[in-house]
Parts: C-alpha cells; structure tokens; sequence
C-alpha cells in the first residue's frame, strides 16, 4: 500500500511550524556591558526558578481571592460593597491570577515581562504577611 504525497508534506508542515514556534519563544542572551558570564547566568536562572515558583504559587492559591479581595473592598467601601462588588472583583481576581500563573509556568524560561518581573500585583495573594495591597 502506498502513501499519498500530501499526508508527508502536512507531517513536514506541523514539522517546520513546531521547529520554528520553539526556535522563537527561546530566550535571547543579551550582552550586559561590565557583567561576566557567571554572573548573567546565575542571576537569569535564579529570575527564571522566581517566575516558575511564583506561577505555581498563584495557580494554587487564586482561590484565595474570593476571600482576599471581598475583605479589602469591606475595609475600604463598607460591609455591603464587599457582599456585591467585593465578591465579583474577588471572582475576577481569582481567573486572573490563575490565568497569569498558567503564563508564568508556560514562559518561565522567557524574560516576559523584562527581567522577570511579576505581572500582577501584589506579586502574591498574602503578600507580606498580609492582605493588604
């Protein structure tokens, strides 16, 4: 039995695409005037386990923020804006920062924003110790 031509070619295709898509999103070494190499390197993979940790943590807490941004909106607008819209911000809060800790998993390798800085703020739902923001 034969294969057809266009099987091979659409293979060759998703082949090139993928070839290409990982050749892309690879992180670029830029040349930091007055650092070594060493010194490049230890602080990029240390910026790159921070994001990865980080995008783990708010995966696994954004739940938290049906708790966190209620409280805040209550000590700010009153009892009664934290049962209306301190509820709805909290449920917003929530698929935001699973949504930016399923990126930072996705791109921890990538200095996506620069230099690894965090995308949502405060970088962690019970920053600091507290709830505060």
């Amino acid at each position: 039995m034969r294969r057809s031509k266009g099987r091979s070619n659409t293979r060759k295709a998703w082949l090139g695409i993928a070839v290409l898509a990982i050749g892309m999103t690879t992180p670029s070494w830029a040349n930091i005037p007055g650092s070594s190499d060493e010194t490049r390197d230890h602080a990029y993979v240390n910026g790159m386990m921070t994001k990865l940790g980080r995008g783990i943590a708010n995966i696994v807490t954004c739940p938290l923020e049906l708790i966190r941004t209620p409280t805040l909106v209550g000590r700010r607008q009153g009892y009664l804006a934290s049962l209306t819209v301190g509820i709805a911000q909290g449920a917003w809060r929530t698929l935001q920062r699973g949504a930016i800790g399923l990126f930072e998993i996705a791109t921890f390798y990538a200095e996506i924003p620069d230099q690894f800085a965090p995308i949502m703020k405060p970088e962690f739902v019970h920053a600091h110790g507290d709830w505060s923001e």
